[in-house]
């Protein structure tokens, strides 16, 4: 596990291509958004890596920096996370399951119901979470074709608006535009990753950055909650 964690859930796609080192041209950006939304909401589980670069600091709840586990929709999270609760520092375990959250207590390794600043779940649901995020990208150009995790996929380039991502992040809603970078599984469709860069509230350092991995779709995995002494 890394030292430092951090949320969410996910942003937009905007895909189009062109080759690897200057070769032919890919599908128009649309055209592979469109293919990316069908793809990626018919799967119900999936390895994901979330890494919050850059983060604004947090008082409230916990705030996830850093985050590797699997996702059954529509709402289950198991992963092994980093980031702060109640503005301290904590490296733990978090299980979401039917709505709430518990967190493994690092010193008596108890399991303790948590409020969540950086929301997981909302981050993968369906209407307000990644694929809400891509369906509402604009300004999408294609920056060619990348490996990501061994596969070759389309990188595109975007903007989407901040209130897209307040289901996620827990901000403000805005109209404000962010940058987002999407990269889509040439083969199957299936966004492998999502990059939202710069700050989405007031407070939130310029050189923000939230990635996220997506990986191992199908995953066969059982997530319960935990057993409370």
């Amino acid at each position: 596990m890394r030292p430092l964690l951090g949320s969410t859930l996910l942003a937009a796609v905007a895909l189009a291509v062109a080759g690897c080192g200057g070769g032919a041209k890919g599908p128009p950006p649309e055209q592979i958004v469109k293919a990316a939304t069908k793809a990626t909401s018919a799967e119900r589980s999936f390895h994901f890596v979330y890494d919050e670069q850059h983060g604004p600091p947090s008082k409230k709840g916990l705030h996830l920096i850093y985050a590797d586990g699997d996702v059954v929709l529509p709402g289950n999270v198991k992963a092994d996370v980093t980031g702060t609760l109640l503005g301290l520092p904590l490296r733990s375990e978090l299980i979401v399951v039917g709505g709430d959250y518990f967190v493994r207590n690092p010193f008596t390794q108890a399991w303790q119901a948590v409020s969540v600043a950086t929301n997981p779940v909302a981050f993968f649901n369906p209407r307000k979470g990644v694929l809400a995020v891509i369906a509402g990208a604009t300004q999408l150009k294609s920056a060619g074709s990348e490996k990501v995790g061994g596969q070759d996929a389309y990188h595109v380039k975007g903007k989407v608006p901040v209130s897209a991502i307040s289901p996620i992040l827990g901000n403000p809603p805005s109209s404000k535009l962010v940058d987002v970078d999407l990269w889509i599984d040439k083969q199957s469709s299936r966004l492998v990753r999502v990059r939202i860069s710069g700050p989405v509230e007031s407070g939130d350092p310029s050189n923000a950055v939230r990635t996220v991995d997506l990986s191992q779709y199908g995953k066969s995995v059982a997530i319960t909650a935990p057993v409370k002494p």
